[in-house]
């Protein structure tokens, strides 16, 4: 179980490097367009759709699991100060089991939608002819990581509520000392 943890977490920070990479890129291409419309009169015809189709999702994507796993999300946690660990524990089991499902899905048509695209050679009209299956292939990517991280935080955290060693910690509580340490301000 630890092992499946650590290698989603070793991809997850492979797919954040990745992003990080990608912002840079956007940042430089983006101020690079702008200095070239501005002071030559000679946009790039490419940057626009390149940005937009394939670095924004990247970025959404490659960060989607990672995020989830950081507890860096949108969480409700209003019953979390009133409740024992334990029962904020299969809230969290609750939590995955639910929401994999819903992922796995989202992970499964969108596969199913690019290997169309591809099969068909969809492409998007305009000064470079970008391949549409190459952008729509990176939900499945993040969602089905995203997947492979619900289920094995769910088995972890049936394994501790069975008696096991806790082999992951529960998200802090929000102004908490634990919280404000993680993300390093008040």
């Amino acid at each position: 179980m630890k092992g499946l943890i650590a290698l989603v977490a070793k991809v997850e920070e492979f797919l954040s490097l990745i992003a990080a990479i990608i912002l840079f890129a956007v940042m430089a291409i983006v101020a690079t367009d702008v200095a070239m419309r501005y002071v030559f009169n000679r946009p790039f015809g490419w940057s626009y759709d390149l940005v937009s189709l394939y670095f924004t999702l990247a970025l959404f994507y490659f960060c989607l699991s990672r995020t989830y796993a950081t507890h860096a999300h949108v969480g409700v946690d209003i019953l979390h100060y009133y409740v024992s660990s334990r029962t904020r524990r299969v809230f969290a089991l609750i939590s995955c089991l639910v929401s994999a499902p819903l992922f796995a899905t989202i992970a499964i048509l969108t596969l199913r939608r690019a290997l169309v695209a591809f099969a068909a050679q969809d492409v998007i009209e305009g000064a470079i002819e970008w391949p549409t299956w190459a952008y729509i292939l990176l939900a499945p990517l993040g969602t089905g990581l995203l997947t492979l991280r619900l289920l094995a935080d769910a088995a972890a955290h049936a394994v501790t509520l069975a008696g096991g060693p806790e082999l992951i910690p529960l998200p802090p509580l929000a102004r908490s000392a634990d919280a404000i340490d993680e993300v390093g301000f008040e």
